[in-house]
């Protein structure tokens, strides 16, 4: 079954009151206790995200509606990834290791990277731009590595808009043991493509939530 979102809705306005999260520590500190396995390893700590999870992503299946086969891959400028908590624990899970509730980032990172695989066949890099935790779903936004040359290339000729946007969805299908990681992918809809534009990278908002002591998850 895939992870996916029953209403465009569901992704907020990032900076907007309905963007608070509604999951609690709680909440997730309960799920997750019910999945700790021992036999899983834990995330490197004190390293970066990109360093925390050793395990290679290896086979990788991402498919997409008939109607989307002639979509623009080497134009997409952003992803955005739509996942609960629980599968989340789930594919950590599927390649060895345990979640960690408060520190996602490397989650995050490594879910990038078998996009990065399974849509792009590792010929762009996904960077992590910012999120919107909606229960125990998250919504993570990445930019590609062609959005990153279409801005400098719009800055080299002195004009200050934005390139235009191309934004997919991505949904993650419950890993099987001994089969590829699937997930599924389409172009965004639209609120969702436009909110992904009113989207701040981390380090340019303020007051940004901390994972490790807030007891709710604000959006960024």
């Amino acid at each position: 079954m895939d992870d996916t979102l029953a209403d465009a809705a569901d992704f907020p306005d990032a900076n907007s009151p309905e963007a608070q999260v509604a999951r609690t520590r709680a909440d997730a500190d309960r799920l997750c206790a019910a999945t700790v396995d021992p036999t899983l390893l834990p995330l490197t700590e004190g390293v970066p995200d990109d360093a925390a999870i050793s395990a290679l992503v290896l086979e990788v299946r991402a498919t997409t509606e008939e109607r989307f086969k002639d979509f623009a891959i080497d134009a997409i400028t952003h992803v955005v990834i739509s996942v609960t908590l629980s599968r989340q624990i789930d594919i950590l899970g599927y390649v060895g290791y345990q979640y960690d509730w408060g520190c996602p980032g490397p989650c995050w990172y490594f879910l990038g990277k078998i996009v990065a695989k399974g849509v792009f066949d590792d010929k762009t890099e996904l960077q992590e731009l910012n999120y919107v935790a909606i229960r125990r779903r998250e919504f993570i936004a990445y930019t590609t590595s062609m959005w990153g040359a279409a801005v400098e290339a719009e800055k080299a000729a002195g004009r200050a808009e934005k390139p235009p946007r191309s934004v997919i969805e991505v949904h993650f299908k419950k890993p099987q043991p001994g089969q590829p990681l699937e997930m599924t992918w389409a172009p965004a809809r639209g609120l969702i493509a436009a909110r992904v534009g009113q989207m701040s990278h981390f380090s340019e908002r303020s007051g940004a939530a901390d994972l490790s002591e807030s007891d709710e998850i604000h959006a960024q």
